[in-house]
C-alpha cells in the first residue's frame, strides 16, 4: 500500500491558521498520508539590496509551528525539506550563528535559482529542529526543570 506525501510551504506565521484544516480533511478522507514541511520556499523574501533570500527564524519559527500543530492534532510530520550546501562560505540566506546579514549575502551568493542554508545554519536547522522532537529523556529533563 503507498501512501500519498503532502508537502506544506505556508510560510512562517501564517501554519496555525491553514494546517489544522488540512489535516481535519486529510484525516476525514481516509487517505494515508505523509507530511512534509517545505519551510523554505514559503519564506522567501527580498532583500533591500535586491538579492532572493530566506530568514533562517522564518525557517526555524515554521518548522516549529508545522510539528506543533500537528501534535496537537494528533498526527505526524513525517519529513522536513531544506535548501542547503555543504559549503561553509556560501552566504545566501539571513541570520543564524553565522550572522548573515543583508550587506553580508554580496560576499558569496552563488545560487542562480533557491537560496540555500550554509553548512552551520544547516546544522544550526536541525539541531534546534531536533530538540523539539519527541524524547523521553529530554520530557524527563523537562520535568526536573
Amino acid at each position: 500500500e503507498g501512501r500519498v506525501v503532502i508537502i506544506t510551504r505556508y510560510g512562517a506565521g501564517k501554519v496555525d491558521e491553514l494546517l489544522s484544516g488540512h489535516i481535519k480533511a486529510v484525516k476525514e478522507c481516509g487517505v494515508p498520508v505523509v507530511w512534509q514541511c517545505d519551510a523554505v520556499h514559503g519564506n522567501g523574501v527580498v532583500a533591500s539590496n535586491k538579492y532572493k533570500t530566506r530568514k533562517m527564524d522564518d525557517i526555524i519559527k515554521e518548522i516549529l509551528e508545522v510539528m506543533a500543530v500537528h501534535k496537537k492534532n494528533g498526527s505526524v510530520l513525517g519529513g522536513i525539506h531544506l535548501e542547503m550546501t555543504g559549503q561553509t562560505s556560501v552566504t545566501e540566506c539571513l541570520g543564524g550563528v553565522c550572522g548573515i546579514t543583508e550587506e553580508g549575502l554580496t560576499k558569496n551568493y552563488e545560487t542562480y535559482c533557491d537560496p540555500r542554508l550554509n553548512y552551520s545554519q544547516a546544522i544550526e536547522a536541525a539541531f534546534k529542529v531536533a530538540n523539539e522532537m519527541p524524547s523521553a529523556e529530554r520530557a524527563a529533563k523537562r520535568a526536573r526543570k
